[in-house]
């Protein structure tokens, strides 16, 4: 049986080295590989990878947010990826969750993975989401709440301007610009959605459609058209389109909120 695997670093030497160091384990598989905190919650909820390596610091959506949006219930078995500090890894320790320090040792990696494959075989899937809830508990204390008042700095036609995410409303792509709609103005920027999802995701934002994220405190309310399309509906009054892809997602994160 194959051990269909998900790998999650921002650092893409470090996302190659794991995929090389697990080339040799016939039995793994590597169904994604994801940058980010919020791809990484898309691809767990789309593929149900069976193991998980983890990085715990990215920008953005971190390790442990990604596990806050799955929960750590609904979790597959996770590897952390870690450079945490001696301190934090004594939680780890204790709670009998596996990780592997940066800079990752191809045996290391070896051993985790046998590890991974007994607990598996042994279907020991209860005591491993117990493991991992016990440990994003001992952690939560030792982590900075996010920082309401942080800024996103956004560079365009010669001039920064500084934004504050409560500020922000919605955010729509095309092509290779987003339109950050903030404060009642709207701000052109040369950069990727993806980029920007990241920023905003420890802030509420949610993908509502491949083009555009939204703040889930700006939603008033969902309405279904009678052809079978969403749309969402802001404060405001502004309109916008809910893809089927995403519907779902968005539907647990609002009720998350109740």
């Amino acid at each position: 049986m194959k051990i269909r695997t998900l790998i999650v670093d921002d650092e893409p030497l470090a996302r190659e080295g794991v995929a090389l160091a697990l080339a040799p384990e016939r039995d793994v598989e590597i169904v994604a590989s994801c940058e980010d905190g919020p791809s990484a919650v898309r691809a767990i909820r789309e593929l149900a990878p069976d193991l998980v390596f983890l990085d715990v610091k990215m920008p953005g959506l971190d390790g442990f947010a990604v596990i806050g949006e799955i929960g750590a219930d609904k979790m597959p078995p996770v590897i952390f990826l870690t450079a945490y500090e001696e301190h934090a890894l004594h939680a780890f320790r204790v709670n009998a969750v596996d990780y592997l320090l940066k800079p990752i040792e191809a045996d290391d990696l070896r051993k985790s993975v046998e590890r991974a494959r007994r607990r598996l075989a042994q279907n020991e899937g209860d005591a491993w989401r117990g493991e991992l809830r016990a440990l994003v508990a001992a952690v939560a204390h030792e982590r900075p709440a996010a920082d309401a008042s942080e800024r996103i700095l956004v560079r365009t036609h010669g001039r920064v301007h500084v934004l504050d995410p409560r500020e922000i409303d919605w955010v729509e792509a095309a092509g290779d610009y987003v339109t950050i709609h903030a404060a009642r103005k709207s701000h052109l920027v040369r950069d990727s959605l993806r980029n920007i999802e990241a920023q905003l995701a420890v802030h509420g934002f949610r993908r509502i459609h491949r083009s555009i994220l939204v703040k889930l405190g700006c939603i008033r309310e969902l309405v279904a058209k009678d052809s079978g399309d969403h749309e969402v509906v802001l404060h405001d009054g502004t309109v916008l389109r809910l893809s089927r892809n995403y519907k779902d997602a968005l539907y647990e994160a609002l009720s998350a909120r109740e």
